[in-house]
């Protein structure tokens, strides 16, 4: 598999300064597309080398797209020195995003009253901007859903809960619309309405519109993992 394969493919990666296609970014699509695809399994050795000569690139990208999964734990160390994939089951990314149904459901009923009208209008103009992008990249897509979810996070008022929010999004932001873009309207329209009811003041309005954005969440990365193992 060389990087005119993958263009020809037509996935897009993230440029670099000098207007080059990323190979890290490279890299770090096609081992994650390997792990979730089950052709790279829970405990599979993940070698720099190996993985440089299939990619035809050189170690260094690979080595910086192994850090990323590592930071993600979507690889782990073997006694400490062995890099190895780690459990990316769907059971393991249901378990993730119930963990995060459970707290964010919580957190927009306790935000409803309690965000700014600023803050609110801030992430609305931002929602709005986001869709109007003639291209949108999956890094503005998660600049958006950052904001959206960290505004509602952070208004709960509780700290803690807003961290392992963060910690929860990041190990499931690996299902970004590069891989699911059809989530890209009806997620647009769904974060608009979570804002618009936290910044109300019905708490269970919040709580049920939070939920069946996570759930419709879940759906999309379900039928994206059955997918990809199916072909």
């Amino acid at each position: 598999m060389t990087f005119s394969d993958t263009a020809a493919a037509g996935r897009v990666f993230p440029l670099s300064a000098e207007g080059e296609p990323s190979l890290s970014e490279f890299a770090y699509a096609q081992i994650l597309d390997l792990i979730l695809s089950g052709r790279l399994q829970a405990g599979a050795v993940l070698q720099e080398r190996k993985l440089a000569e299939m990619l035809s690139i050189s170690r260094t990208p690979v080595r910086e797209a192994l850090g990323r999964l590592e930071t993600e734990s979507l690889a782990m160390r073997r006694q400490g020195r062995m890099l190895v994939v780690a459990d990316v089951s769907i059971e393991t990314y249901m378990n993730l995003l119930d963990m995060r149904r459970i707290l964010e459901v919580e957190a927009a009923a306790r935000a409803t009253g309690q965000l700014a009208a600023d803050e609110a209008e801030k992430v609305r103009v931002a929602i709005r901007g986001l869709l109007q992008l003639p291209k949108i990249t999956p890094a503005d897509h998660w600049s958006v859903d950052d904001l959206v979810h960290g505004t509602i996070a952070e208004a709960a008022g509780n700290p803690m809960v807003a961290a392992a929010i963060r910690d929860l999004r990041r190990r499931t932001h690996i299902f970004n619309t590069a891989r699911m873009p059809h989530r890209l309207q009806p997620g647009g329209s769904e974060h608009m309405a979570l804002i618009d009811a936290v910044a109300g003041d019905d708490p269970q309005l919040s709580r049920r519109l939070m939920g069946d954005h996570l759930d419709n969440v879940r759906d999309a990365i379900i039928d994206f993992i059955l997918g990809r193992r199916r072909g």
